[in-house]
């Protein structure tokens, strides 16, 4: 994603002040290069409303979704764009073998 000069990484933290992950049953503060901190529902409530209140944008990843991207890529590995790649990895929605294996995808 280039349209702005900015990478989709850049573009997402552009708009949006937090990033969370969710599984069934846990959810998690994600940021980059760090680890991740598992957070309550009820921390999780708190953000949001403060979120809606000062306008602040967030952006929550299901780990369904990361399944059916990879799924996505795998079956269509000219789709797989380098900017969003790095954005999964960067924030380790990705681990670093599935990071090289779409990379070499992408090079072949």
């Amino acid at each position: 994603m280039k349209r702005t000069g900015l990478t989709l990484a850049q573009f997402i933290l552009s708009v949006t002040h937090q990033l969370y992950f969710r599984t069934r049953d846990k959810i998690y503060r994600i940021y980059e290069d760090k680890p991740w901190l598992e957070i309550s529902q009820e921390k999780l409530a708190d953000e949001l409303s403060k979120f809606q209140q000062t306008g602040e944008k967030y952006m929550m990843v299901y780990d369904y979704q990361i399944m059916n991207k990879l799924d996505y890529w795998d079956a269509h590995p000219e789709k797989i764009t380098k900017d969003e790649l790095d954005f999964w990895h960067i924030y380790t929605l990705i681990t670093e073998e599935q990071y090289l294996h779409f990379i070499n995808l992408i090079v072949s």
